[in-house]
């Protein structure tokens, strides 16, 4: 009875494996040459298990990430498994050149090599460049080259190191029509090319979830053997710590953050004001408040909208005027631009309406709209007739400056951590010298457009209302004098 039973369990093991690429993962060796480990158990680290479940659950992934914390491993195995219990599937796998391709292939086989036999589908064919299964499967290698692609149909291409791919393009724009036709899967791996700050993989996980894409981004710390005094042994041991940054980055600001001399602000003065991060004393709905209102002090604020569908940013910023700290925020890639409006009304009632500068381009009309109808009582007017803070090739640069000016002198106190991080992003284009972000810059973005309305701000008395979070109705239009 015992025997029986033992064999009843592995072969639902082994069936659930077949079923569950999660299950699947609890019979992979991978390899950690010397001075690794040798052969091992693939371990299943919370960010591989999180990582295993977006691959089943998504089509588009793009998938920036650190060295060495098991992606290739993971999406070979992944790229495996496809092609071991589905007929007829056709897994590309794209790399920066043959010998990256062939190594990607022979993390394939080797996973297949050490699977029990009762995993393992026939391999009827194993050559150079291709893997072909009894099944009708085949996993084939192709190194990124001009044409490669643009004749195959894939069930899962999957482009690894994708940033240093020299014909990224080429091969994106010949299997995303076809995938999309067939159903297929892209993926996308890859650490940040220190040598392109602008790229199409870049430019696609700057856009991601809004472009169809999900993002995943692991920092250098996701392996559990890795300390902080590990990372600053290895950081002494590169002599660009620019490039070090970029192959064991520590937020996804950092890996896609331009070099210090293309960067608009001083990151020596953003590392100190890092220093002045800190939580919220209180976080009302979408609303967070590090310092709290103060009767006769003058407050300004601003106010970036974005689309609210998980890209870019909708941000609103209160500022104290004398001390140029951020009092309080919101901070969202939710909401929705009349929602930003509402919510922001609900946070400013609470600092007793100050000056409130929207910037009324693309969505933002919505938003300046909504605060119109909500009467909202001290909405930035750019002349008598019209409400908001329009960007133009005029306007744009004074508002950048003037933000750079205060963030370099350290003038400026900034609480929040996400929002401190997108300072580093923002850099200067070096033909043209005009102010880009290389991922978001919504919170600096609104941040500037504060301290551009502050100059109109008055010293403000308590608003009376016992609460002013209580929900209410739209207010009638206010109409302007």
């Amino acid at each position: 009875m015992t025997s029986v039973a033992t064999f009843t369990e592995r072969d639902l093991g082994f069936e659930l494996a077949r079923r569950s690429f999660l299950h699947f993962l609890d019979y992979v060796w991978i390899l950690e040459p010397p001075p690794g480990r040798g052969t091992i158990l693939l371990e299943k680290w919370p960010h591989i298990v999180e990582a295993a479940e977006a691959l089943t659950m998504h089509r588009l992934i793009v998938w920036l990430k650190a060295r060495q914390i098991g992606a290739s491993w993971l999406t070979a195995t992944w790229d495996l498994w496809n092609a071991l219990f589905s007929e007829n599937a056709r897994i590309l796998l794209f790399s920066q050149g043959e010998d990256e391709a062939q190594d990607k292939l022979s993390k394939c086989k080797f996973v297949y090599e050490h699977l029990p036999e009762q995993l393992r589908t026939p391999l009827t064919t194993d050559n150079k460049g291709t893997l072909i299964f009894g099944n009708g499967s085949n996993i084939s290698a192709w190194p990124s080259t001009t044409k490669a692609g643009r004749s195959a149909t894939g069930t899962i291409v999957d482009m690894d190191e994708a940033d240093f791919h020299e014909y990224f393009a080429d091969n994106f724009n010949a299997v995303k029509p076809i995938l999309d036709d067939n159903g297929g899967q892209l993926l996308l791996t890859s650490t940040s090319n220190a040598e392109s700050m602008v790229s199409v993989f870049k430019d696609l996980f700057r856009g991601a979830p809004g472009n169809g894409f999900h993002p995943i981004f692991y920092a250098w710390d996701v392996r559990p053997n890795r300390s902080e005094d590990w990372y600053e042994e290895r950081q002494q041991e590169y002599t660009d710590t620019y490039k070090f940054f970029k192959e064991y980055p520590s937020s996804a600001e950092v890996a896609l953050a331009p070099p210090e001399e293309l960067s608009a602000f001083d990151h020596s003065a953003l590392d100190i004001m890092m220093e002045d991060v800190k939580p919220p004393l209180e976080v009302i709905g979408y609303a967070n408040i590090y310092r709290k209102y103060i009767p006769g002090r003058k407050y300004a604020a601003g106010t970036d909208t974005s689309h609210g569908t998980g890209g870019d940013y909708g941000v609103t910023a209160i500022i104290d005027v004398a001390t140029l700290a951020v009092v309080a925020d919101i901070m969202s890639n939710t909401l929705l631009p009349e929602e930003l409006a509402y919510e922001s009304y609900k946070l400013l009632e609470s600092y007793s309406f100050p000056i409130w500068g929207i910037e009324d381009n693309d969505w933002g009309v919505v938003t300046v709209n909504k605060a119109r109808d909500l009467g909202y009582p001290r909405l930035y007017k750019r002349d008598d007739t019209h409400l908001g803070w329009k960007t133009t090739t005029r306007s744009k640069p004074i508002l950048w400056s003037e933000l750079i000016d205060a963030t370099n002198a350290r003038a400026m106190v900034i609480f929040s951590r996400d929002g401190l991080r997108q300072y580093y992003n923002v850099q200067r284009d070096p033909k043209t010298g005009r102010i880009v972000a290389a991922l978001h810059d919504d919170y600096p973005m609104a941040v500037g457009l504060a301290l551009q309305v502050k100059d109109l701000a008055t010293a403000s008395t308590p608003y009376t209302k016992a609460n002013p979070w209580d929900q209410r109705k739209s207010r009638a239009v206010y109409k302007w004098s």
